[in-house]
């Protein structure tokens, strides 16, 4: 299936609407009316009838119970089976006792976990089957759930033909006469023909139709789900990337080198070079982010997408500057203040809300931040981006406006702490479709996220390339870092 690009979004007020919910007459079902919640369990029983039998065996008896129960209800145009336990009991005994009669007992028979006799006496009366246990019948729900899940399946559209074609028996959904061909051509088409690559989709499209004249049952559903989920154990799975185990030892060396060399430069040639300590500034930072990151092997953590998203914002942040350096008397100077007035600030705040215990907040040290260079009675605060303009406009303003999309803006999920970013790190998934195939928390850090270092590589070796430009690295010393090649670490 082809995805939709995000150049046919709409882009409205901030938000990218995807084509489908911008057309007036269309909008996503709601759960009840929903294949997985809504109608799977409505029609479960065909699947255990289709899986038990196999498809060509499994659509003759489907058929053969349709067509009577027609004949016994011909006012019943759903084969919800909520729909057929309301019928009166003498036609449900007569369907029922057809039903076990063509050796479908102990087919149905998994049903009776929550259609109990208290439930649905007449049910369970024909296919309770008292040598088999809860867990069994439990075991082969689930199964037969796993199974037609997906609505799109080979094995869900068959269920929804069935339910079609029932409801064109009952005369309430009328077809063009291509559309009853296609349904007749159904049944005895192999899912590998050709044809089927049509079939299906019309089929699909279809029994979707009948959703504008069906009954929702909200009862019968929470009752299935509660039951079958309770009835049922989680089975979880857990994500795995492999472990970052290469050599990267030799790049940190190198990285530090270089870094030093540069801290001499700066030391010994332009020690008030307010530009230079800036550039640097934002540079080494990234640099001990990374080294951070490097001593607590952390690649494959949360802690590890924080570090690539710093180093991306501190390169677009070092390239903004300098495009930027002649439009303003001491952009260099105004980035300072910035920072600074954004610690006054907090310190403003500590000092007339302060709040008790120990904190790692040290009020002490950050006024002498502060005050370093300027008292803070001069320093203004401006909560505003710096420039006026966000990291996104900086990052097209400079050119990397790929670098920020593809990887500045996921990352900024896990910093904010969005659902994306807790789904992917914090939540294990059960495969139970009982459970809905719900989430649940991670307390156990099983999960492994994939690794970092190959972007953190690729960043950095851009800061590098960056201050290269201005300042001149020895060719050596630049080629060992940026022509670094990952590799296994020997065993």
């Amino acid at each position: 299936m082809r995805h939709i690009k995000l150049s046919e979004h709409i882009f409205k007020k901030g938000k990218f609407i995807t084509p489908f919910n911008n057309l007036p007459m269309v909008k996503e079902f709601e759960d009840e009316k929903s294949w997985a919640y809504g109608r799977m369990p409505e029609y479960l029983w065909i699947g255990l009838i289709l899986n038990h039998y196999g498809r060509d065996e499994g659509l003759r008896k489907s058929y053969n119970i349709i067509s009577l129960l027609h004949k016994l209800a011909p006012n019943l145009y759903t084969a919800r089976l909520s729909e057929i336990l309301k019928l009166d009991t003498d036609v449900q005994e007569a369907l029922f006792e057809y039903v076990v009669s063509i050796g479908a007992k102990e087919v149905l028979n998994p049903l009776t976990v929550f259609l109990t006799v208290s439930k649905a006496p007449t049910f369970a009366k024909y296919f309770y089957c008292p040598n088999v246990s809860a867990s069994e019948r439990c075991e082969t729900l689930v199964f037969t759930m796993s199974r037609i899940a997906d609505h799109q399946s080979n094995d869900g559209t068959d269920i929804r033909f069935v339910v079609l074609y029932f409801s064109v028996l009952s005369g309430k959904l009328h077809l063009h006469q291509s559309q009853i061909d296609l349904l007749r051509s159904y049944p005895v088409c192999d899912h590998a023909d050709e044809s089927m690559r049509m079939i299906r989709p019309t089929v699909r499209a279809t029994e979707m139709t009948i959703l504008t004249f069906e009954k929702v049952d909200s009862l019968f559903l929470k009752e299935f789900w509660r039951c079958v989920s309770e009835m049922t154990d989680c089975n979880i799975f857990v994500t795995k990337f492999p472990s970052e185990n290469r050599e990267f030892t030799a790049y940190m060396e190198r990285l530090h080198e270089l870094f030093g060399y540069l801290s001499d430069l700066f030391v010994t040639t332009a020690p008030l070079d307010e530009k230079m300590v800036v550039l640097l500034g934002l540079a080494t930072y990234s640099y001990k982010r990374l080294k951070e990151i490097y001593e607590l092997r952390a690649f494959n953590s949360i802690a590890g997408r924080s570090c690539v998203r710093v180093m991306i914002e501190d390169y677009i942040m070092m390239k903004y500057l300098v495009k930027n350096e002649q439009s303003h008397d001491n952009i260099w100077r105004e980035y300072q203040l910035y920072g600074i007035g954004l610690y006054k600030l907090v310190l403003s705040r500590y000092r007339e809300f302060k709040a008790s215990g120990e904190s790692h907040f040290d009020e002490k040290y950050i006024e002498l931040l502060v005050n370093e260079f300027k008292s803070e009675e001069f320093i203004d605060m401006d909560t505003k981006y710096f420039d006026k303009q966000n990291i996104r406009l900086k990052a097209e303003s400079v050119n990397e406006k790929e670098l920020y999309g593809l990887y500045y803006d996921y990352d900024s999920s896990f910093e904010h702490g969005l659902w994306g970013a807790i789904r992917e790190s914090s939540l294990l998934k059960c495969d139970n479709p009982a459970h809905k195939c719900h989430c649940v928390p991670d307390v156990e850090d099983e999960i492994r996220l994939k690794t970092v270092l190959p972007d953190c590589i690729m960043i950095m070796n851009k800061t590098v390339s960056f201050l290269n430009e201005i300042y001149g690295i020895p060719q050596q010393m630049l080629n060992g870092v940026i022509n670094f090649e990952l590799k296994p670490i020997d065993n």
